[in-house]
């Protein structure tokens, strides 16, 4: 008989508030590009929109994130309790007009310097997935095409291309202690 009791304290378990987060919740960053952009030991963002992407044994979600800045927390289920986390830029958006190569090579400038480093991105997979954008106005549906790479450094670069668009967000891994969720309240206006 603990056996079903067990079961039904875990199915009331809540979920998880990396998951979801509703628009007008508060996201802290403490990771440390936060600390070197800011020199502040974490900052608060409020989320404005979110991307969720859906496909078999898939799911990501991209929140934009606002302060006085803008950055994108990427969350993506690994399982039922592990999670990978990046902080992603939005890096261009383009007409779509041929194929993309296994490796895309992209040029950085360094502020200070001026010198210009060629940073080599190598494909780890393509998936195709379902995508619901959200944001206080609108909500859309679209079929995308995700396309994720890595970089030698562990830098990302996931592409997305939806239908005549492709839009291109730059990253780095970070930690899931790195992030704390105060969702907003979901009776609460935005």
């Amino acid at each position: 008989m603990s056996l079903f009791r067990r079961r039904r304290e875990k199915e009331k378990s809540p979920p998880n508030p990396l998951e979801d987060i509703p628009i007008g919740s508060m996201v802290d960053l403490a990771d440390t590009t936060t600390f070197a952009l800011s020199e502040a030991v974490s900052r608060t963002f409020q989320v404005k929109a979110m991307r969720k992407y859906e496909s078999r044994g898939f799911l990501r979600w991209l929140y934009l994130l606002e302060n006085d800045e803008e950055v994108i927390l990427g969350v993506e289920k690994v399982d039922e309790e592990d999670y990978n986390l990046a902080r992603f830029v939005l890096d261009s958006e383009e007409e779509f007009t041929e194929p993309l190569p296994s490796r895309i090579r992209m040029n950085f400038e360094e502020p200070e310097t001026g010198e210009t480093e060629e940073v080599e991105y190598e494909r780890r997979g393509v998936i195709e997935a379902h995508m619901t954008y959200l944001d206080p106005e609108v909500r859309e549906e679209y079929d995308v095409e995700i396309h994720d790479y890595m970089a030698e450094d562990g830098t990302i670069l996931m592409v997305e291309i939806s239908g005549d668009w492709v839009t291109y967000f730059l990253g780095e891994p970070i930690s899931i202690n790195d992030v704390t969720v105060y969702p907003k309240g979901r009776g609460e206006e935005p």
